[in-house]
């Protein structure tokens, strides 16, 4: 098979895959090697902001906070997070995102029941 043939069949897979959709575009390969579009384009909306990738990183930051918090106690962290408000206004931005909010409490909270809940399997493993 020639890289022409190849380069036909791969189209017409292409082709039926999106024929089979409500309103495709397909592709029409001319004798003289020009591949141009038919169809109408896909009028599905799409968000110019990253929806899902703000939401993980907000996931994941509150889950990372919450773990500060439980680790080393809410009274040492907010002991660190303090003087941030006091420095530049990069470091005050930073200060009001670190600062322990009601989500994070109580995520920090749930961590700290399934520790106690993992020292009780433990015990009881061991026979205490």
């Amino acid at each position: 098979m020639s890289n022409d043939e190849d380069f036909q069949n791969r189209l017409d897979r292409i082709q039926q895959s999106r024929r089979g959709r409500s309103s495709g575009m397909g592709f029409v390969v001319h004798p003289d090697g020009v591949v141009t579009a038919i169809g109408r384009p896909s009028s599905r909306l799409r968000f110019g902001f990253p929806l899902k990738g703000f939401l993980l990183a907000l996931f994941i930051a509150v889950g990372v906070k919450a773990y500060l918090i439980w680790a080393l106690g809410a009274d040492v962290y907010l002991l660190q997070v303090e003087p941030l408000f006091a420095g530049s206004n990069l470091e005050q931005v930073a200060g009001q995102v670190l600062r322990p909010d009601a989500l994070t409490l109580w995520v920090a909270d749930r961590y700290q029941d399934v520790y106690t809940f993992l020292q009780a399997g433990l015990a009881a493993h061991r026979g205490e």
